[in-house]
């Protein structure tokens, strides 16, 4: 019989931290490979995420939602699933304040769109929007995708509901008109 060496202690915390890394920045490769690790993982990386400051993202996982996000836009028409994730990969962004430039209103109205079947602008009333499977759970996380919609995300930042104000939506139509008051299509102006 071998006798094991102990590993210092450093070594071991600093390789968890590593496994927690990994597992934010890809958590269905640990599904797949590691579904047992994956799951202490996950309890570790959840309490992780509640003491840590919401503009905390490393490089690697604010690489991966933007990829994940830019590959889901660029796969032509999206499904409701599909359309549902990116907006949770958008979600992240947003609260790291690392959204790329090139989503902006006339990508994020789409990507609603194509999740729930209109436009925000399409909305007469507040309206809360209930994502199907998801029952009794409370939203812990808000984060705002354009004026007028709120995303609703529990703990691990799925989305649980979107809140949609058409009072806020039609503001931003207003200020955005004000704004349309200077431009003028002369360059010199």
């Amino acid at each position: 019989m071998t006798q094991m060496t102990s590993i210092p202690e450093s070594l071991e915390k600093l390789a968890f931290q590593i496994l927690v890394s990994k597992y934010q920045a890809d958590p269905s490769w640990f599904d797949r490979h590691l579904p047992e690790v994956g799951e202490i993982v996950r309890q570790a990386a959840s309490q992780s995420r509640r003491s840590r400051s919401p503009f905390g993202l490393t490089d690697r996982e604010k690489d991966h939602h933007i990829e994940a996000l830019l590959s889901v836009e660029s796969a032509g028409k999206l499904g409701s699933l599909d359309a549902i994730r990116a907006l949770e990969h958008c979600a992240y962004l947003i609260r790291d304040n690392s959204l790329p430039d090139c989503m902006d209103y006339g990508s994020l109205v789409p990507l609603f769109k194509a999740a729930f079947g209109k436009s925000p602008g399409s909305f007469r009333k507040n309206t809360t929007i209930p994502i199907e499977g998801i029952r009794d759970v409370e939203p812990v996380h808000r984060v705002s995708l354009v004026r007028g919609v709120t995303l609703n995300l529990n703990l691990e930042m799925r989305l649980v509901s979107v809140a949609v104000t058409p009072r806020k939506i039609r503001e931003r139509k207003k200020l955005m008109s004000v704004v349309g008051i200077g431009h003028d299509p002369v360059s010199d102006v």
